[in-house]
């Protein structure tokens, strides 16, 4: 009889959630600053969020009560972030 364990065969939302955005972070360099009300997780935490649920950042952030202002994730988005990367990623991923 064999005493190898094996993985549970299911994976639960958020195991894929902390798999998803510990990898983003790893791989994908995000300066916020000293001064930022919110930190790489956050961002990333509401972009893998929106993605798995099939909606907007703006819509994520109204709905969610522990989610930053969608202003605040947009701005760093916007300004802050190499979407190339991100896609090498996400495709790495896939």
């Amino acid at each position: 009889m064999s005493t190898t364990k094996q993985a549970g065969g299911e994976i639960h939302e958020d195991q894929l959630l902390n798999f998803l955005v510990n990898t983003l972070d790893e791989e994908v360099s995000l300066s916020l600053g000293a001064n930022a009300e919110i930190d790489a997780e956050d961002i990333y935490e509401v972009l893998v969020g929106a993605c798995a649920d099939g909606t907007s950042i703006s819509e994520l952030c109204e709905t969610s009560d522990d989610s930053p202002h969608q202003n605040t994730i947009l701005y760093h988005l916007r300004e802050k972030f190499d979407l190339t990367s991100v896609e090498q990623v996400g495709n790495a991923l896939l």
